[in-house]
């Protein structure tokens, strides 16, 4: 891929048919994606597949880390049940140890976790976020990666923090949905919630949206991927990427022709 467009990777779930995780893999680094991403769970028989922490060896991680290092990044994504709220942050931090340290044995940059934080909350215990945070950014900093927390509100409030190694995962697709349509209107649209989050911004999940249904093929659904090409051309993104899509909504072929369009749009916006 040209240097002058961001490294783009899969999320790893079910591609198609295939549903071994090393076959995924496979299958990533043969279409000629720069990364992966994959959930730290064992996910669900006959459905996805995932990776489970407590079920992964010392041996198996060696080995995976020689096959995930061939590719130029990898992300985590917590699971589900890990949502980083102020009711439970003490709890959910701790259960995000496991990760990061899957995360340092494979050598992946980003850890992805849900997180609820609204920058409205501030005078009534989400000030407690702050000294939480350093710590895990401290962790974060141990581990050898970033702690991206895929939000669709809060953002001033991860922006005050300052943090190294913990900062905003951007759905961009989950900004088009109806529920948050009066936060992306509010913002000044796409391009402008990207440029205010600047360099707190350390990942981005690109997927598609039409009505209530996301996780689908790159442009067939309202995201408007050239403005988000051009937000992140003025702020100097320098970081990575990763598709998600769902495996019953776009077949292996449409999750190429998404990665496809991508590129395109940050050549056309690159070249004018």
């Amino acid at each position: 891929m040209e240097d002058d467009v961001i490294k783009i990777g899969n999320m790893l779930w079910r591609i198609g048919e295939i549903l071994d995780f090393d076959q995924q893999l496979a299958w990533i680094r043969d279409a000629g994606f720069d990364g992966v991403g994959f959930h730290a769970s064992a996910g669900i028989p006959g459905e996805w597949c995932g990776i489970e922490p407590c079920a992964c060896s010392a041996g198996e991680r060696k080995r995976l880390r020689k096959e995930i290092g061939r590719l130029a990044f990898a992300e985590i994504h917590a699971p589900f049940r890990i949502e980083l709220r102020s009711e439970t942050l003490s709890s959910d931090t701790t259960a995000l140890m496991p990760i990061l340290e899957l995360a340092q044995n494979l050598g992946a940059g980003i850890v992805t976790v849900h997180a609820l934080v609204s920058d409205s909350d501030v005078n009534s215990g989400l000030a407690g976020w702050l000294v939480p945070m350093q710590t895990l950014n401290a962790k974060a900093i141990q581990a050898e990666t970033k702690v991206a927390l895929e939000i669709v509100a809060g953002f001033d409030k991860v922006i005050s923090w300052g943090l190294s190694n913990v900062g905003v995962n951007l759905d961009v697709g989950h900004m088009y949905l109806p529920a948050n349509r009066q936060t992306l209107k509010d913002a000044g649209g796409i391009r402008n919630l990207i440029r205010h989050i600047g360099s707190a911004l350390i990942h981005l999940h690109l997927h598609d949206v039409d009505g209530n249904t996301d996780h689908i093929e790159i442009g067939t659904g309202g995201v408007e991927f050239k403005e988000i090409a051009a937000a992140l051309q003025d702020i100097g993104y320098q970081h990575n990427a990763t598709l998600e899509m769902n495996p019953d909504r776009v077949s292996p072929e449409g999750i190429l022709r998404s990665a496809e369009n991508v590129r395109r749009c940050f050549r056309e916006v690159r070249t004018g």
